[in-house]
């Protein structure tokens, strides 16, 4: 993925560059910094005493772990005001968008809210949980170069199993796959000779943590993880923007569907998120082509001044 610089060079979107699968990669790094994250990240947003849910905190963490873990990133996070802190995460999304559209908006319960002027508190609060997860070395586990290494941390589902009450993950029948379960499941599932492409479908992904594993030991394997298309889906709109947040995170490459459905209304999910990716994708040619149009225009009316009794370019029909 090519990196994109945002604000001056150390701030930049990532991963960047080609992912860089390693076989040899010592599995179990981070994991314990992960649930450490969600208890820092839980505790600031719950110092803050706001009234705006979890989505914002779980959204703060989705949007950091698109950045790269690149000289400065950190610092430079660190030193912007509450409020650049909140037009850069919205910013960050932007990119996003242009880059693989169809993630960004499935994406999006975890990134709309940056679209208001915020008051000072909710900067504020944004700011507290940015500066947790930093403190806790978030970007060390998403922003690394290495694709397989960002594979081996799901920062979003523990944090957003841990802001989550318990009642609610009863009610929703919600519950983090431990690591190494995961890992065991996906080993069973995908077996001893892993196809070198194919579909994997997960009805009940929640943020994607066994596809995470799958995509891991597919690379270990020496397989091409985009070759692999990766369809998952959850009735938690949360889990499910989650599941395309690390879509991203984890370079699971152009194949990837995202659902939130209860499959057993809407059994034919995959179809659906089909449909819409490919409508996601036409208006985003769209407004890609309208937006090169519009520069080229402006292009040509910033250019050079003609000449003295050169006649300037018509702007109109001249009726």
């Amino acid at each position: 993925m090519q990196q994109i610089s945002i604000f001056s060079p150390a701030m930049s979107l990532g991963p960047a560059g080609p992912s860089q699968d390693r076989a040899d990669f010592s599995p179990h790094r981070g994991r314990a910094d992960a649930r450490e994250l969600a208890e820092r990240v839980s505790r600031a947003w719950h110092a803050e005493h706001m009234p705006d849910g979890i989505r914002v905190p779980v959204g703060v963490i989705a949007s950091l772990s698109q950045l790269a873990d690149a000289p400065g990133t950190e610092a430079a996070l660190r030193a912007l005001a509450p409020e650049a802190l909140w037009r850069l995460l919205e910013r960050v999304w932007a990119v996003r968008w242009i880059e693989q559209p169809e993630l960004a908006s499935w994406a999006a319960p975890l990134h709309q809210w940056l679209m208001i002027q915020p008051s000072l508190q909710q900067a504020r609060s944004v700011a507290a949980v940015t500066h947790a997860a930093l403190d806790a070395g978030l970007l060390q586990l998403t922003g690394t170069q290495d694709a397989q290494a960002r594979r081996e941390a799901d920062p979003l589902g523990a944090v957003l199993t841990t802001l989550r009450s318990k009642g609610a993950r009863q009610a929703n029948a919600e519950e983090h796959t431990p690591s190494d379960v995961a890992e065991l499941m996906a080993r069973l599932a995908l077996g001893p000779d892993l196809p070198v492409s194919g579909s994997l479908c997960e009805p009940t992904a929640g943020t994607g943590g066994l596809f995470r594993a799958a995509a891991s030991q597919a690379a270990q394997a020496g397989r091409e993880v985009h070759a692999f298309e990766w369809a998952m889906n959850d009735v938690d709109p949360l889990a499910a923007a989650s599941c395309a947040s690390n879509a991203l995170t984890w370079d699971l490459g152009p194949n990837v569907l995202v659902g939130c459905s209860d499959v057993l209304v809407t059994p034919d999910w995959v179809s659906t998120a089909r449909r819409e990716r490919a409508q996601i994708r036409t208006r985003h040619a769209r407004e890609v082509a309208d937006a090169r149009a519009l520069a080229g225009l402006r292009a040509l009316m910033s250019g050079p001044a003609p000449e003295a009794g050169q006649a300037s370019p018509p702007l109109g029909r001249g009726d």
